[in-house]
């Protein structure tokens, strides 16, 4: 990996990677989880479509995305609404 001489700042936070890595088109959340964790990447985009932040017992893509590790980019695309 290339060393870069100036810091990658996004939004007042220092990312070690410039590495942007997207969630879908894996088949499976154990999958995705896995190229996440092999891409060295800090920041990983997540389509707001695929979320849903009120079903807490359902299997949800969150569930697999370290917070602690990864900083969300949230992405909009294919949104009509706020809804």
């Amino acid at each position: 990996m290339s060393e870069y001489k100036d810091p990658f700042i996004i939004a007042g936070k220092e990312l070690k990677s410039r590495l942007i890595v997207g969630t879908g088109k894996y088949r499976t959340f154990e999958e995705m989880e896995k190229a996440l964790e092999i891409s060295g990447a800090d920041l990983v985009t997540v389509s707001v479509r695929r979320v849903d932040l009120n079903a807490k017992n359902k299997e949800s893509l969150l569930h697999y995305i370290d917070l602690k590790k990864y900083q969300l980019l949230p992405n909009t695309a294919g949104c009509y609404t706020a809804e």
